[in-house]
């Protein structure tokens, strides 16, 4: 028996309608897809140039230690501070905070070199002694100089092998309390970030803007070079200026102004503070180049693009390369 007209036409509606489910189904889907290939090709953007810019960093950082060395070999005699660089046609390299660009096949990078000679030295032979320093600058603050005690006794209690427990200290109860087992090491720290288990260390010496140490020097792996000695000039900060000189907080001021000027000015620091008395507190800290060099390797201020930042510090070579062909880093560290 065929289908009336009245059924045909209520046939025709239940497929006109599972037509219209499909397409309506079948947008949904590709919406959905084309937001997702949307979605992917922008955080596939992203992650493509934080790649480039890690290789670019890395190419970048065997190139600056070449400049570094060539720059070394044409002036080896270079007090800091001294240099105009508007005198040469050609840039200089020198652990004095100056920021540079550099061209890395068509990708322009930033970067800074300082002396890793620099900041308070906390390791294990030095701490003491940097310690007593920062109470000699502070010596009217007893609450200041209190916890400088306390945190003394703390590192004591973490370097030593012994388990006695100095006042205020920390020793493996401590420590386990503290969900920060198996510490202490009980022995010399081995490196500088050992002081972030420190409790209350980074009270007092925070980390920088990335998170680093940066105010406190490296310690060295071992077997490697040395970092001992006066701290450089041209990286202190007002704390490291407090400590070492005998200035009052007014002439530090200017001190840390005439720094910043030079490093951005590019003319002689010399000429920038034009003040004997200044310059004749400033023995206790070095202005000549150590040797050892940190470099921290960035995407241009303002460019807007992601990128990876790259700091290391290493002991320079001369312009026939690293002996053994082989550069040692006390520091390599992407963030």
């Amino acid at each position: 028996m065929r289908p009336t007209r009245k059924e045909r036409k209520r046939e025709s509606g239940s497929a006109l309608i599972a037509v219209l489910c499909l397409i309506f189904t079948a947008g949904l889907l590709v919406t959905a897809v084309v937001s997702m290939s949307q979605y992917n090709t922008f955080t596939l953007g992203t992650r493509l140039a934080l790649q480039r810019s890690f290789y670019t960093a890395e190419g970048a950082a065997n190139r600056i230690q070449w400049l570094i060395a060539a720059d070394r070999n044409l002036h080896p005699l270079q007090i800091l501070g001294e240099v105009d660089y508007s005198e040469y046609d050609y840039d200089r390299y020198l652990a004095d905070g100056v920021v540079h660009t550099l061209d890395y096949y068509g990708e322009t990078v930033e970067f800074v070199i300082t002396d890793a000679q620099s900041g308070f030295d906390f390791s294990a032979q030095n701490a003491n002694s940097t310690l007593q320093r920062l109470r000699q600058a502070e010596i009217d603050d007893t609450e200041y100089t209190e916890l400088l005690d306390i945190l003394g006794n703390r590192i004591n209690d973490y370097n030593d092998s012994g388990d006695e427990l100095s006042i205020d200290g920390m020793e493996v109860d401590d420590y386990d309390a503290e969900g920060k087992a198996p510490l202490p090491r009980n022995e010399a720290m081995k490196f500088r970030e050992e002081l972030f288990y420190i409790t209350g260390f980074t009270d007092l010496f925070p980390p920088d803007r990335d998170g680093r140490l940066s105010a406190i020097r490296l310690i060295p792996p071992e077997n490697t070079g040395s970092l001992s000695g006066a701290p450089s000039l041209f990286s202190a900060d007002r704390r490291l200026l407090k400590a070492f000189t005998q200035l009052e907080d007014e002439n530090i001021e200017a001190l840390l102004d005439a720094l910043e000027t030079y490093r951005r000015e590019r003319t002689s620091f010399n000429d920038l503070l034009n003040d004997p008395l200044l310059l004749g507190n400033l023995a206790n800290l070095s202005r000549n180049e150590s040797g050892n060099y940190t470099v921290t390797i960035r995407p241009p201020q303002g460019s807007g693009r992601p990128g990876q930042r790259l700091t290391f510090s290493f002991p320079a070579f001369s312009i026939f390369g690293p002996q053994n062909n082989t550069v040692e880093y006390f520091e390599w560290i992407f963030y």
